[in-house]
């Protein structure tokens, strides 16, 4: 028996969610005392050295069995540990897997944790990191993309790697993969509008080999079209569009407002959903959250060639040289987002950061204000709640990007604000929804800036396990500093209280928790040299906490 396995104590604390709301949210506002896990031969267990907070636990804890990604039906009786950003340690290796894992080595977890497609996630289906010690099963170990632990350095901070996953989060939304021609294998819905013409397939539909095609008040010479194009496919004819339905590929033929609004929100996940034709300056109501959690493309073209809408304007990345704007740019992910803009060789020249915290923002000025300065990026910070008047607000917007803005990056989870802010968009201009609105929220959107100017709206949920292993890498190699977004950190017992702080936006990044810290209080960043006499002589160069800093702590403060 390994040493470290020796010292581990017979009860741990661990924060369990028993129902919404954050009354349920531990016992009396404390954490549960529980036996120390068993696990099977196959399983590993880890001690949790740091679990970083965030606004997801947040949306978890209030909405309890709710969460799309719960599956307990009764969380009183069966509880879920929350915490998905975990940062963990192996203590101890069940027999049939210790060819594969060792006793001390160092992991963080991709917590999106699917087998056989069914998702499984860490923290909301399975126990996650608000615990000292957690078990690591088969799921984790054998998922669809193999084993979801990634090792990390000794050398790294743990409060370092919690951070690691909300970066893969911010960089993988700049990573997404626009879909450029018809899903090969899905099923097509065409939904043709009193403002309907004569439309032709163009190339890539002309070669697309679909599962099925479902025609909504098609003519017969376009009917005629698709058999010829299709044949043997199972081709639908409606009069309506038919309920409950999902399509992978959808496209709008000259709808009014009236008849198409319900066909652009029948997508499946990674749906695309083309306006072709001439679309006036009406706004539509979009499900702007399916764009962020299932994925949706909204695309156009103002021609009749359906297959015009693929391949315009497909980019995720903000563009080089161009103008961006990023509403909630100051909060926690919002300041990793604006990190990326004015850091990045290859960004935007001007970026204008809005929010309506003047501390957060004055945060963001004095973090990265002189990274701007340096590249020469003109950066711009605005507060709303400064101006007179919402109009007032507008018409400082539109003179920071008079031609319309390239990317907009959307931070805050407000429908109205997404619709307030798409008119602002360029030509070919970009809306990233990171903000996670959830789906079935709807909010206007411009359908002419879709169809006749090119732009987009994406979004997306999390990451994959190859994202994390890019972001590993890129901090590995010096190109990436994420210790930047820390601004706090605390103990077990004061887990509760972080992450009310995290709901109310009281630190203008992320909060870290060490949980075998029991009595770390909760403390900024900025303020740590205080639970450590001389703590400050750890620090980098920059002022940044370091892997010395974090030695001090542990040994003042962990059981």
């Amino acid at each position: 028996m390994s040493e470290q396995t020796r010292k581990m104590p017979e009860k741990i604390l661990a924060w369990q969610l028993f129902g919404a709301g954050f009354e349920n949210f531990g016992k009396d506002d404390k954490p549960s005392v529980l036996p120390m896990p068993e696990i099977a031969d196959d399983e590993l267990l880890v001690k949790i050295e740091a679990i970083g907070l965030c606004f997801s636990d947040v949306k978890l804890i209030r909405a309890g069995e709710a969460h799309p990604r719960v599956i307990s039906k009764n969380l009183k009786e069966d509880p879920v540990i929350p915490g998905h950003e975990a940062v963990m340690s192996i203590v101890k290796v069940g027999s049939k897997i210790q060819d594969r894992f060792r006793v001390g080595s160092r992991y963080i977890i991709q917590a999106d944790i699917y087998v056989n497609g069914v998702g499984f996630a860490y923290g909301y289906a399975l126990n996650g990191g608000m615990a000292q010690y957690s078990v690591i099963n088969q799921k984790v170990l054998n998922g669809d993309e193999g084993c979801y632990l990634l090792p990390i350095a000794d050398s790294m901070p743990s409060a370092v790697a919690a951070l690691l996953e909300p970066w893969t989060c911010v960089l993988a939304s700049h990573l997404i993969r626009n879909r450029v021609k018809p899903a090969d294998g899905g099923d097509m819905l065409f939904v043709f509008g009193s403002n309907a013409a004569q439309y032709e397939l163009g190339a890539l539909l002309s070669e697309a080999k679909p599962a099925s095609v479902t025609l909504v008040k098609a003519s017969a010479d376009f009917a005629s079209k698709i058999a010829k194009a299709y044949p043997g496919v199972k081709v639908c004819a409606a009069s309506a569009l038919p309920e409950g339905a999902k399509y992978d590929d959808i496209f709008l033929c000259g709808c009014t407002r009236a008849e198409g609004e319900g066909a652009a929100k029948a997508g499946k996940t990674g749906a695309c959903i083309s306006f072709v034709g001439d679309y006036s300056s009406e706004n539509w109501m979009f499900d702007v959250g399916s764009i962020h959690y299932q994925g949706w493309f909204y695309q156009g073209t103002a021609g009749t060639d359906l297959s015009g809408a693929y391949g315009r304007n497909v980019r995720s990345t903000v563009r080089k040289g161009g103008v961006c704007w990023l509403p909630g740019g100051a909060g926690a992910m919002g300041q990793m987002h604006t990190q990326l803009a004015v850091a990045d060789e290859n960004g935007p020249s001007r970026v204008l950061v809005t929010d309506m915290d003047n501390a957060r923002l004055a945060h963001v000025k004095e973090l990265l204000g002189p990274i701007a300065e340096k590249r020469g990026v003109e950066f711009k910070l605005m507060n709303p709640g400064d101006f007179a008047s919402p109009a007032e607000f507008d018409a400082a917007v539109s003179a920071f990007a008079p031609e319309g803005f390239d990317d907009i990056i959307m931070l805050v989870p407000v429908p109205a604000l997404v619709s307030g802010s798409a008119k602002h968009l360029g030509r070919d201009g970009v809306m990233n929804i990171f903000a996670g609105i959830p789906a079935g929220k709807e909010a206007e959107l411009p359908t002419s800036g879709i169809a006749a100017n090119g732009c987009r709206f994406i979004g997306s949920s999390g990451s994959r396990t190859e994202d994390l292993r890019h972001t590993i890498r890129m901090v590995e190699a010096g190109k990436l500093n994420p210790v930047s977004a820390l601004a706090a950190i605390g103990g077990m017992k004061a887990l509760k209280e972080g992450l009310e702080a995290v709901a109310n936006a009281k630190f203008p990044g992320k909060t870290v928790i060490f949980p075998n810290c029991p009595d770390m209080p909760l403390t900024a960043v900025d303020r740590i040299a205080d639970l450590v006499p001389g703590l400050e002589k750890t620090f980098a160069a920059d002022g940044t906490y370091t892997t010395a800093t974090e030695a001090e702590l542990l040994a003042k403060f962990e059981e």
